[in-house]
């Protein structure tokens, strides 16, 4: 799940904004950042009348870690990382109000927690762990246990922690389903939607989350996509 990817956007001039917004991010994430989308990436900001400076909060917060010894660490990076890209888009969408700025830093670790939940298996295969160190003696996991595949009782007690901290997330952030308009609304009650759902899943799964992929069928997600036309989720 990708929420504001830049297909989802309603113009070629706006989708063009996202995916420049987009490339810086992944650039940065991965320390790859060239001159050509540091470059394009300002532009767009200067086109658009974007704050550069969450540019650079991205570019500061940015490190390729194999693992963070303490959770306040990763929330650090989700922050300034990822929650400095989601306001980037809040803005490029036309949100340039204050009161949303808390929201969408909790929607963007909710996103953030949930993918990196799904995809432990692929990030571990990539020399990457994203549950912090202390989180996981808490639990009394270690890292081979992940690697290993085995849904201990100790990883479910790990993983459940994650999702409750994810869902946490997804509260926080909860009031945007409404105060959004237009398609902007309809595009994170879709995404608001799907994320909660995939939580779901994974505890339904007893939170395996290697034996197979994470994700919906399509007949659940026909029916996630009516529920919020339709607003059925939000009243």
């Amino acid at each position: 799940m990708v929420p504001f990817a830049p297909n989802e956007w309603p113009s070629p001039e706006l989708r063009e904004a996202a995916a420049g917004l987009w490339a810086w991010n992944r650039a940065v994430r991965n320390l790859q950042l060239s001159d050509a989308v540091q470059q394009e990436a300002r532009q767009i900001c200067r086109r658009h009348d974007l704050p550069e400076s969450l540019l650079a909060a991205q570019q500061q917060g940015a490190r390729i870690e194999d693992g963070y010894a303490v959770a306040e660490e990763l929330l650090t990076y989700m922050d300034t990382v990822m929650g400095a890209h989601a306001m980037l888009l809040a803005k490029l969408a036309g949100e340039r109000s204050r009161w949303v700025e808390q929201p969408v830093h909790a929607f963007a670790r909710a996103v953030f927690m949930t993918r990196r939940l799904c995809r432990i298996k692929h990030d571990l295969q990539a020399g990457r762990l994203w549950i912090p160190r202390d989180v996981m003696q808490q639990a009394g996991v270690e890292r081979a246990h992940l690697e290993s595949g085995e849904v201990t009782p100790g990883v479910r007690r790990l993983l459940w922690k994650q999702v409750v901290l994810a869902r946490d997330a997804y509260a926080g952030c909860r009031t945007l389903t409404t105060d959004f308009s237009g398609w902007l609304r309809r595009r994170f009650r879709m995404a608001w939607t799907r994320g909660v759902h995939m939580l779901a899943l994974i505890e339904a799964r007893r939170f395996d989350v290697w034996s197979r992929p994470v994700e919906l069928a399509g007949f659940r997600r026909a029916q996630l996509y009516w529920q919020v036309y339709v607003g059925k989720t939000f009243r």
